[in-house]
């Protein structure tokens, strides 16, 4: 027989005396496993109770003139648009998000953290399983003749293989309190990820607005430099007509090089916030066409007596709580380690100093037994650890109350932003109007020589400074908005 076939042999023969395991040996190892059922009834350590906090109960009631949605009689909330970015109503910035969220770094680090932590909750809820190894050794030993009584040497061979069990009883719930405190942890970095994405999707949008903001400013700019190129044209013909002095000219000239020179630093600006996206949606090399922030919709608001409890929804709020959670079950572990522990431990096999009768019922050897270590004096290490974990639990409960006020905090100052930028909106519309007119006046003046060169200037700045602070405060209203549902962890749909 080739040595091949002996190794196939001699496993066959391994398997089956395995399989064909005393039967007494597996009714003790079913009655210690019923044993740690009925002992493992106790958790120490306190349960979970979301904490109480003195919010107000809704959020002040914003203008009720612009689009809402709507809350019936009864408080049911709206429908939220988890997609908010795609309520401003423009392609590239719907490309742009979900590009973000995918590519971005910082969203792939959170994604490796969840594989972690969940890595670390499968590690914890292998404990309330047995613990089942397979050992198998082969020894040759000799012994010399000088320590032998025969004074002749002697050679043995032990050759063995078993299956040991070990399992800790879970009496204190000390593995159910670690369970549930990887569980929350795992959680919490979901939440964290979610946190991760919101962030990002806000910082995105952001970025984009300000991009459109700039490309509006730019029009402004480029139509202020063709005003007073044309007025400085004019002012150069009546100079040669000998009807001004050459002090309209340099004015002229003047403040056309300052709207040039303002109009290249909106131009370097808008090339760095573009380089920003590209960063943030990891493509380098973004391009994006000029646009127009005073084109893009103004999404709906949310509606008259929101009520503060949704910012519970918020999931960094929900990734604090998670933190909470876990805290306080470590609190449950601590405290189980004051406690004795219980263990249950089994062994089945074969041992022989003869091969051949190593697979014989004269090889069999078992055990069954139980074990208690119990702590009687660690020098105050186990009180420091329940004390270390008490503590711990506070740390926890205060950055829960902290995010959670910071959240209250963050809604009522976006809704603050977005209700006054849309009544400055309103007075500045009105400056846009009157200051356009104004200047076109004043220009038909000058040109009819009824008015000096001094009131095109004032009329040109007063509205170019106007259709500027027109489209600063439209990209503010438009952030506001981005800040809203950042803050609210969504966006508002708007019903009929």
């Amino acid at each position: 027989m080739t040595s091949q076939a002996i190794k196939q042999s001699q496993r066959r023969l391994i398997q089956q005396r395995l399989l064909g395991m005393n039967r007494g040996v597996w009714s003790r190892l079913a009655l210690t496993s019923v044993l740690s059922l009925t002992l493992t009834g106790c958790l120490v350590g306190p349960d979970y109770q979301r904490p109480e906090l003195a919010l107000p109960s809704q959020y002040n009631a914003a203008d009720a003139s612009a689009t809402r949605a709507s809350v019936d009689a009864q408080g049911v909330r709206p429908p939220i648009n988890p997609k908010w970015w795609t309520l401003f109503g423009d392609a590239t910035l719907d490309q742009l998000v979900p590009q973000a969220m995918q590519d971005n770094a910082d969203v792939q680090i959170a994604l490796a953290r969840i594989g972690m932590a969940q890595a670390l909750a499968a590690q914890a809820g292998a404990a309330l399983y047995p613990n089942l190894n397979l050992i198998a050794s082969g020894t040759r030993a000799t012994s010399g003749p000088s320590v032998s009584v025969t004074g002749v040497g002697v050679q043995a061979n032990t050759s063995q293989v078993g299956l040991v069990i070990s399992y800790e009883l879970d009496v204190w719930g000390r593995v159910r309190r670690n369970i549930e405190s990887a569980t929350a942890l795992a959680t919490s970095s979901q939440y964290e990820k979610d946190s991760v994405s919101l962030t990002v999707a806000a910082l995105v949008s952001n970025l984009y607005l300000r991009l459109r903001s700039l490309d509006a400013q730019m029009a402004v700019l480029q139509d202020s430099v063709r005003t007073r190129t044309h007025s400085l044209k004019v002012a150069e013909a009546k100079l040669q007509g000998g009807l001004v002095s050459p002090i309209d000219v340099n004015q002229g000239r003047a403040a056309l090089a300052a709207s040039q020179a303002t109009l290249s630093e909106v131009t370097r600006q808008r090339a760095i916030t573009q380089s920003q996206l590209g960063v943030l949606t990891g493509k380098l090399d973004l391009a994006i066409a000029v646009g127009d922030v005073r084109q893009l919709p103004v999404p709906p608001l949310p509606p008259e007596g929101l009520p503060s409890t949704i910012v519970e929804s918020r999931p960094d709020v929900s990734r604090v709580e998670q933190d909470l959670i876990a805290a306080n079950a470590r609190i449950g572990v601590a405290t189980a380690g004051l406690f004795p522990t219980f263990s249950l431990s089994g062994l089945f096999g074969a041992q022989s100093v003869a091969f051949s009768s190593f697979l014989t019922d004269q090889s069999s050897v078992w055990s069954a037994g139980i074990g208690m270590l119990a702590p009687i004096f660690s020098g105050g290490l186990l009180r420091g650890r329940l004390d270390y974990a008490t503590a711990q639990q506070q740390e926890a409960l205060g950055a829960y109350v902290k995010v959670v006020r910071n959240a209250f905090g963050e809604v009522s100052d976006a809704l603050t932003s977005v209700r006054q930028t849309l009544q400055t909106e309103e007075y500045l519309s009105q400056q846009v109007q009157a200051s356009n007119k104004a200047q076109e006046l004043a220009t038909l003046r000058y040109e009819a020589g009824y008015v000096d060169f001094l009131n095109v200037l004032e009329a040109q700045r007063v509205a170019n400074e106007a259709n500027l602070a027109f489209v600063v405060n439209r990209s503010a209203r438009l952030q506001a908005n981005v800040d809203l549902f950042k803050a609210l962890g969504g966006g508002w749909v708007a019903t009929p």
